[in-house]
């Protein structure tokens, strides 16, 4: 098994297969903007601010595709958009 560093602004993350929402009444909404990713490696200038395991948000399209441990992944700018790739990060409510 292969372990990779990212050096500095660079996080490998790995696309979430993500269903569409449907409202109770019925209509599928599809997010066609964003994509669902999980973070994999992050460089050491982000460990702070990301984790393996943390679900994103980026642009649908973004990123350069690399295939790591038989999985098809993405190198992206950790930097918040609009300089970077993320949009946001995706967090369980805990009421």
């Amino acid at each position: 098994m292969q372990k990779f560093e990212p050096m500095g602004k660079k996080m490998l993350v790995c696309p979430v297969s993500d269903e569409n929402y449907k409202t109770t009444s019925g209509i599928e909404l599809v997010n066609l903007e964003l994509q669902k990713v999980e973070v994999v490696e992050v460089s050491k200038d982000y460990e702070d601010v990301y984790k393996a395991g943390d679900v994103l948000m980026i642009s649908n399209g973004g990123g350069v595709g690399q295939m790591y441990n038989d999985k098809n992944c993405l190198w992206i700018d950790a930097r918040s958009s609009p300089e970077g790739d993320v949009w946001f990060i995706v967090r369980e409510d805990e009421k």
